[in-house]
């Protein structure tokens, strides 16, 4: 005999759908162009019902965006918790992450970023989920980093200078293809926080840098 899905069960379930919806529609069109209209037609649910889980078109992003970067922190941990089973290695972590800010989420994100510059309803929604993101990841990345000779303040900087650069390379991805431009760009910045100590691995040394190790050999 099937369940009989309960109220809230139900609720939650037009609530996943509405948010993926927002989401899409974000992808597609961009938040400006995004109507309450389109988000419901999207997901398969009247305006009424949508309106009465998110009686404005603010608090609708608001939820779209947290549910997709909650989503990314927990992909994030997962992989920091298969970096320290040995499963993943310093490398195919900037390697996964290059890849994830060419993902949905950053294109999202980058959707939120310039429509913030100029519609304040939509930076009040941005910031304080963009603060929480950046010290979700921060917490993982100084359990991660396992180099005591750093301090807290300097494994922030390392974070966010390799998510500073991840989301460039994102942003250049849109209009610019180069694998082979951004491979070389990932082993450049493996190699730069290798240098400066910066590692997975409690054991690892500052590895000095070597130019004959960039040359071909003839």
């Amino acid at each position: 005999m099937t369940k009989r899905q309960t109220q809230e069960e139900r609720s939650r379930q037009t609530q996943s759908r509405v948010k993926q919806a927002t989401i899409e529609c974000i992808l597609e069109k961009g938040i400006r162009a995004t109507s309450t209209v389109d988000v419901a037609r999207k997901a398969g649910v009247s305006r009424g019902a949508l309106l009465h889980q998110y009686p404005s078109k603010e608090l609708l992003m608001q939820a779209a965006l947290e549910d997709i970067l909650n989503r990314e922190v927990e992909s994030v941990q997962d992989m920091a918790t298969r970096i320290k089973a040995g499963e993943l290695d310093f490398e195919t972590m900037l390697q996964a992450l290059h890849e994830h800010f060419k993902g949905d989420m950053y294109m999202v994100t980058l959707e939120f970023l310039t429509t913030a510059r100029t519609d304040p309803a939509i930076k009040e929604v941005l910031v304080p989920l963009a603060t929480t993101f950046n010290a979700s990841l921060e917490q993982i990345w100084e359990q991660l980093v396992m180099n005591a000779e750093h301090s807290s303040h300097e494994k922030r900087v390392a974070l966010n200078a390799t998510l500073c650069m991840m989301r460039g390379m994102g942003a250049q991805s849109i209009w610019r293809e180069d694998p082979a431009l951004y491979r070389d760009m990932l082993l450049f910045w493996k190699r730069t926080l290798l240098e400066l100590g910066f590692s997975t691995s409690e054991n690892t040394k500052r590895v000095p840098h070597n130019d004959k190790n960039d040359r071909d050999t003839e």
